[in-house]
């Protein structure tokens, strides 16, 4: 269903991504030893003309990603107290509002598993997140520790 919506939205020239962008990339370097991680990234969304015109039957929902150099492994996942306790969970997709959506620590986020090699601070991989209805979007995210994550965390505050 998507890539028949991606091919009307081609063929009628669209530009179904100008109300989607994607900004602050970021892969927490993960702990000595792990093979899994987290990607955390903000979408704006504006409803465009274009996205108008679209005439989604529903809202956008991010429902996958890509890391093609770095994870075998890429899940959505949330983050709920239950109980007193923080727990994470796996979900089918990421539903995305008008405005700003972040992806980041504590919330919804997308997780890297089964790790290809060990990122490190500083280093940068592409990212394809898959969208529901309008094109996939494409950002480099660069590999940042937890306390540099924390910090930006406490000052977007």
């Amino acid at each position: 269903m998507r890539k028949i919506v991606l091919l009307a939205a081609s063929a009628l020239s669209f530009g179904a991504q100008a109300g989607l962008t994607v900004s602050d990339c970021v892969i927490r370097e993960p702990a000595p030893g792990k093979d899994m991680t987290a990607l955390y990234l903000n979408i704006h969304f504006e409803n465009t003309d274009e996205i108008k015109a679209l005439r989604m039957p529903a809202n956008e929902d991010v429902v996958g990603a890509e890391v093609r150099d770095l994870a075998n492994i890429v899940e959505l996942h949330t983050t709920q107290m239950a109980d007193g306790v923080m727990k994470m969970r796996r979900v089918p997709k990421i539903k995305i509002l008008e405005g700003d959506n972040a992806l980041k620590p504590g919330g919804n986020h997308i997780m890297l598993k089964g790790l290809k090699k060990q990122p490190k601070a500083g280093d940068v991989y592409p990212v394809t997140v898959w969208m529901t209805y309008t094109e996939d979007l494409q950002c480099d995210a660069v590999v940042k520790s937890s306390a540099d994550i924390a910090k930006a965390q406490e000052i977007a505050k």
